[in-house]
């Protein structure tokens, strides 16, 4: 999940919703979250491309079911 801001609160709810709904009550196996913050004003372009959020990305999408 992204975010422009880096805050600590910015991912509070989603990652509850996340571990109650999804893992919780749903059943599905927590292979971890990836939280990008900082990547942007919310009012321009985005600016993910300048952050090392897109590599974190790409190694935690291969290595999600070792």
């Amino acid at each position: 999940m992204t975010s422009a801001d880096n805050f600590f609160w910015t991912f509070e709810q989603a990652v509850s919703y996340y571990q109650f709904i999804l893992v919780n009550y749903i059943g599905f196996h927590d292979r971890g979250m990836l939280l990008a913050g900082g990547c942007g004003d919310t009012n321009g372009k985005p600016q993910i491309d300048k952050t090392d959020w897109l590599s974190k990305a790409y190694e935690f999408g291969k290595h999600i079911y070792d």
